[in-house]
């Protein structure tokens, strides 16, 4: 499925743009290649939430939640330690859940057959 996008750009960008080929093939392109940055990005800044979470915790989340559940010297030492882990660990969760739906969602573009952008 296609849709019809209206987009306003500047007369000089649009000239070299015509330059480059097909100005659908080019937006196309562009608006995927745009779609691939921002999803790496915000795959990259839940990383990087979820690994200062490991090293704070030293452990990855499954692990901290196992022990958590199951290990009350842990818990102690935790509650001791971290007074505040329970809104960490609500955030550490998100953070695992929000970088597998921006992986999910790079998959899709990079999955996907984009037959516009197929040289003719």
């Amino acid at each position: 499925m296609t849709a019809t996008l209206r987009i306003p750009v500047q007369e000089s960008l649009l000239e070299i743009l015509k330059g480059l080929g097909s100005l659908e093939i080019v937006t196309a392109a562009a608006l995927r290649r745009y779609a691939l940055d921002r999803c790496l990005q915000r795959i990259e800044q839940a990383e990087r939430q979820i690994a200062f979470y490991e090293r704070r915790y030293e452990s990855d989340y499954n692990t901290f939640n196992r022990r958590i559940c199951t290990d009350q010297a842990f818990l102690d030492l935790i509650n001791r330690d971290h007074p505040m882990w329970e809104a960490d660990a609500i955030e550490w969760a998100y953070r695992i859940e929000e970088a597998q739906a921006w992986r999910e969602r790079l998959e899709r573009i990079l999955r996907e057959s984009w037959p516009s952008l197929a040289p003719s």
